[in-house]
């Protein structure tokens, strides 16, 4: 089997399954009305992506600074 490497677009994970989890009605927080949504579905995609295709590398890649995301936000 080839060596296989994935690479994650981490903003684009957790903004994925923040609202998509927001969606189904669920309420993801901590105690103190933290939303925890994003980071519970980012996990869970996270660890099914290792589990099931068992990727001998894998990289989470997350913006920082200003990047084209933020050209459409007033």
């Amino acid at each position: 089997m080839p060596d296989t490497l994935y690479l994650l677009d981490g903003h684009a994970l957790a903004y994925r399954a923040f609202f998509a989890l927001l969606a189904t009605g669920s309420r993801f927080q901590t105690k103190s009305g933290e939303p925890t949504a994003g980071t519970y579905g980012f996990a869970n995609i996270l660890f099914r992506i290792l589990e099931q295709e068992k990727p001998k590398y894998l990289v989470a890649a997350f913006d920082t600074g200003k990047t084209f995301r933020n050209e459409n936000i007033q």
